[in-house]
């Protein structure tokens, strides 16, 4: 069962592009457009472009281009039906139930289907049953609220190893994809059991609010395994592109302009509840890039909180050579000793939290700090062995002039020539640059489950339209910008076969398809066709703000738009013809020359050849009559 197109147009028109790709990329406004840095590929200058009034977006770097629902499909990597579904729901639009997964679903979707299915297990088993109530009074002892519980759909696993396999039967769930989401583990013999048993749950959540994972938390004394048991890696789920909370925390990270960032689930959650909610969690791991790049997506700032212990520095340290490396400023917050972010806030309040973020210290005086515990500044020789590592540190930084500032701080701190930490500076970054850092060549998407997904690619792709002359690109741009007048005027003067470039051929011919059977062409809807599926990166690279149709129409800016369109699109039609007929001129010119070679006669082509050059002349003469009938 298919969603009804006006249900599909209505959810497009309530869901404003740069409203839902805030959620993904730090835009800022230039001009009539927003830009900034592209989710699909690497980069440090913006080259991704939303255009509110077209309600498009494109990637002049990687050359993904799309509207609403495909970012959505491209980021989420679902199909068009969940990412309709996604929006609709967002929007507060009610579509068809389906209470069984479709026909056609791909890998991914069940997979989502299956985590949503066992999130609302394990959150039943906690707050409705009798097993349950040992959980519920292990979080009540940490302090979490009923309402705190709810907002983060904290659950419990029953301790029988087939309680969700059957629960998930009932729901029709299949049980690969229980496997394949990591929420069931197979035995030698082949049968299954449940992954989680007896345990607080966490379910984790993408970045636009689907539960892709769990984590879940040891409870009993009997449970030899670890502290805490982490889904494996999944198609929907890799640990180290996540942070635990981004989901409901990106508007406050926005509006704070900075966010904090600790470590673990509870850490998050009892912060979250005293009202400081600019926080993420790396999940217990080690930070990655793949995270630093999406907290650069939301602010320009990370204040790293760290437990006050060897480990909890050192992981700290990691973590500021990452983030500075990505260009973001970064602080570190110290606790006392024995307390961690959960503690500390249960303990003392928001208030006195905030102080102690308020009294967050640079990376030269945490570093300088850690080097001081070891040590390291007892001697002229370890006190050189200090001052270079600081430096090290130091030439992560990509900003020349901020690098500057801070060989300042360190000469006036240490009593040093500046002079000399330049010179060990850029001793230190001519080694660096040798070394792979954050490249911003475009990265392989990830890999996407072939039942219906796109395979496998590289995102950087020449698109076709380099190679379309002026004239076609222009042409092509005004069918899709302009009104049904222009349109007409187009499809009455051109045919397909005189399209030169193959591709602006075909497109070309699809449109004028879509033209006959409809009477008009509207952008925002071909991205809605699966006809035009192949060309989406085509269309958002003509209706792209970059690309402007031909400059010298500047001076018609006080027209009206339709006779100023009118205009272009009579020149553009002119100058494609112009192309065709000097293209026969030339084929015959060679005729003529492989002729005379041989000694043949040329007389026919040659009057061939005047006819072409008098269709030039007429041609000119019927398009200037034109173009002032348009005025």
């Amino acid at each position: 069962m298919r969603i009804p197109e006006d249900k599909i147009e209505e959810v497009r028109s309530a869901s404003d592009i740069v409203d839902v790709i805030s959620a993904y990329v730090r835009l800022k406004r230039r001009g009539k457009s927003y830009v900034g840095l592209c989710p699909f590929h690497k980069e440090k200058t913006p080259s991704f472009h939303v255009t509110p009034d077209k309600q498009m977006f494109y990637c002049f770097g990687c050359q993904e281009g799309g509207n609403v629902f495909s970012f959505l499909m491209k980021t989420e990597k679902v199909s068009f039906i969940e990412a309709v579904k996604t929006l609709a729901n967002r929007a507060g639009i009610e579509l068809p139930v389906y209470d069984a997964p479709q026909a056609g679903s791909t890998q991914n979707e069940q997979l989502f289907r299956a985590n949503m299915i066992a999130a609302r297990f394990y959150h039943r088993a906690l707050t409705e049953t009798t097993e349950g109530e040992f959980a519920m009074q292990y979080l009540r002892n940490r302090g979490f609220t009923g309402e705190t519980i709810k907002t983060f759909e904290l659950g419990y696993a029953p301790r029988g190893w087939q309680a969700l396999i059957n629960h998930a039967a009932e729901k029709g769930v299949e049980i690969e994809y229980l496997e394949k989401a990591g929420l069931v583990s197979k035995r030698d013999d082949e049968s299954y059991y449940d992954r989680f048993r007896g345990r607080v749950v966490f379910p984790i959540l993408s970045t636009s609010g689907r539960i892709v994972a769990f984590a879940g938390r040891q409870l009993y004394e009997d449970d030899t395994l670890a502290k805490y048991i982490n889904s494996p890696e999944t198609p929907i789920y890799q640990k180290g592109k996540l942070l635990y909370g981004l989901s409901m925390n990106r508007d406050e990270i926005r509006k704070q302009t900075y966010a904090i960032l600790v470590e673990g689930y509870t850490d998050l959650i009892s912060m979250y509840q005293s009202g400081i909610q600019n926080v993420v969690a790396s999940s217990g791991t080690a930070l990655t890039e793949e995270q630093i790049r999406l907290l650069a997506r939301y602010a320009p700032t990370v204040v790293i909180v760290y437990d006050a212990d060897s480990a909890g520095s050192t992981a700290a340290l990691r973590g500021v050579e990452l983030i500075l490396e990505r260009g973001l400023d970064v602080k570190i917050a110290q606790l006392p000793e024995g307390e961690d972010p959960d503690s500390f806030v249960r303990n003392h309040g928001k208030e006195a939290f905030l102080d102690a973020v308020d009294k967050s210290i640079s990376f030269i005086d945490f570093k300088a700090s850690e080097l001081q515990k070891k040590g390291l500044f007892s001697s002229p020789e370890n006190q050189t062995r200090a001052i270079r590592s600081i430096i090290e540190t130091l030439a992560k930084i990509p900003d020349e002039l901020k690098r500057n500032f801070y060989i300042k701080a360190i000469a006036e701190r240490y009593d040093l020539y500046e002079t000399v930490l330049h010179r060990e500076l850029d001793s230190i970054t001519r080694k660096e640059r040798s070394r792979p850092r954050f490249k911003e060549m475009p990265e392989k998407p990830d890999p996407i489950d072939n039942n219906g997904a796109p395979d496998e690619r590289i995102t950087q792709r020449e698109n076709p339209i380099d190679s379309f002359t002026s004239a076609e690109r222009d042409i092509l741009k005004l069918l899709l910008e302009s009104d049904r007048e222009v349109q007409e005027f187009i499809y009455s003067q051109v045919s397909p076969d005189e399209m030169i470039h193959p591709v602006a051929r075909k497109l070309f011919g699809e449109l004028l398809e879509l033209y006959r059977k409809s009477g008009k062409i509207e952008a925002s809807l071909l991205l809605n066709n699966e006809a035009f599926t192949e060309y989406y990166p085509m269309i958002t690279r003509l209706l792209a703000e970059r690309y402007e149709v031909s400059e010298r129409w500047v001076s018609l800016r006080g027209f009206e738009e339709s006779p100023v369109n009118l205009q272009l699109s009579n020149d553009a039609v002119r100058m494609l013809k112009k192309w065709n007929i000097k293209e026969r001129i030339e084929s015959v010119r060679k005729n003529m020359h492989e002729i005379e070679k041989e000694g043949g006669d040329t007389l026919a082509l040659t009057r061939d050849l005047q006819i072409l050059h008098q269709e030039l002349k007429l041609l000119d003469k019927h398009y200037t009559l034109t173009a002032r009938k348009t005025i």
